[in-house]
């Protein structure tokens, strides 16, 4: 581990320098990195896949929780472009490097984009117990995508079916809502979306009581996992300490990880994890690809994702364009592949 430690630390820091840029000018990321890396250490990204290739193995499920529903008034049914595509690339590199089964939980209502976006990426959607056949037998890249419940108390009952059903070694967040300390999800402009967001921090809590590898990628300081840094969110993020719905708690989450990684687009931590496990493994082909993503992308736009920032239907993220999104993917993709070359 030691020696894996010195090896990739230069590739990590590339990655987190990466996934860490704010191109869209959001002004937040550097405040969450800063915090994140002076607590846990940095570089963030190498930590999170050394403890997933440690905590995984070939058969064992991990749970993805994205999606979010960030205009429940105006378009209840969809929900934005961030997260969800990170969340392919994830599975599919969780799926090659570790043969892992991914079954990725979300809102109900956006169980079928996200199966559309899977397919994009050259993964089938299966029952999630159908997944170990593709496992055992080497063939087809595969997934699962459950709705999970919106109110506490079937969220905790599901979470528990869930954990008995498929005894998970991981728990990952990527761009996902999480309660304050008075059990409700804020918008970063500080407003109370409870009602339209599935309780997946009912998942990642029963985790912690399981002594579960749980992980946290966000972007906001609204996300499940940022409750790591929540003093740091408090004092630095609009909204962090006072809220615009009245419940008084701010929008600082309270559901805590064992492992935390801001990025300026949710997705592109997901990019840089993936590219991290592609690294550590040799397994190049976990690697994520712009042509690949400009698919998954071009889909989101027809399964009715958008873009929370500029409020429009137009395969870009959080207000950077598609061109960004998939010039921040190859650039990961050409310092995995440039490290290999150099260091072998």
């Amino acid at each position: 581990m030691a020696n894996n430690l010195e090896k990739f630390s230069p590739l990590a820091n590339r990655l987190d320098r990466l996934m860490s840029l704010d191109i869209a000018c959001r002004g937040v990321i550097q405040v969450l990195y800063t915090a994140a890396a002076e607590k846990q250490g940095a570089p963030l990204v190498l930590s999170a896949a050394q403890n997933l290739l440690q905590q995984v193995h070939p058969g064992d499920a991990v749970f993805i929780a994205t999606g979010w529903m960030d205009q429940p008034l105006v378009d209840p049914g969809h929900g934005e472009t961030d997260g969800p595509p990170g969340a392919i690339a994830l599975a599919r590199a969780l799926r090659i490097t570790c043969k892992a089964r991914p079954i990725i939980l979300t809102d109900a209502s956006l169980v079928d984009g996200i199966a559309t976006l899977a397919r994009a990426a050259g993964c089938q959607c299966v029952p999630p117990e159908n997944l170990h056949y593709s496992i055992s037998m080497n063939k087809l890249l595969t997934l699962s995508v459950l709705p999970f419940p919106e109110d506490w108390t079937s969220a905790e009952k599901e979470a528990l079916r869930l954990f008995n059903e498929f005894s998970p070694t991981a728990c990952i967040a990527l761009e996902r809502g999480a309660m304050n300390e008075q059990g409700v999800i804020h918008n970063m402009a500080g407003m109370n979306t409870n009602a339209s967001q599935a309780k997946l921090d009912a998942v990642f809590q029963l985790a912690t009581q399981k002594s579960i590898l749980t992980l946290g990628i966000g972007d906001g300081g609204n996300e499940i996992g940022m409750a790591n840094i929540a003093e740091c969110i408090r004092a630095a993020i609009p909204f962090g300490q006072q809220c615009a719905c009245g419940c008084g708690g701010g929008l600082a989450p309270h559901t805590l990880v064992d492992l935390l990684m801001p990025a300026a687009v949710s997705n592109w931590g997901a990019y840089a994890l993936a590219s991290m496990l592609a690294a550590l493994t040799g397994l190049k082909e976990a690697l994520p690809d712009p042509v690949r993503e400009r698919l998954v992308l071009e889909a989101s736009v027809g399964a009715g994702f958008h873009d929370a920032i500029y409020g429009e239907v137009c395969g870009s993220v959080d207000g950077a364009s598609m061109e960004t999104q998939l010039a921040v993917v190859q650039l990961m993709r050409e310092a995995v592949l440039q490290d290999a070359k150099r260091n072998g």
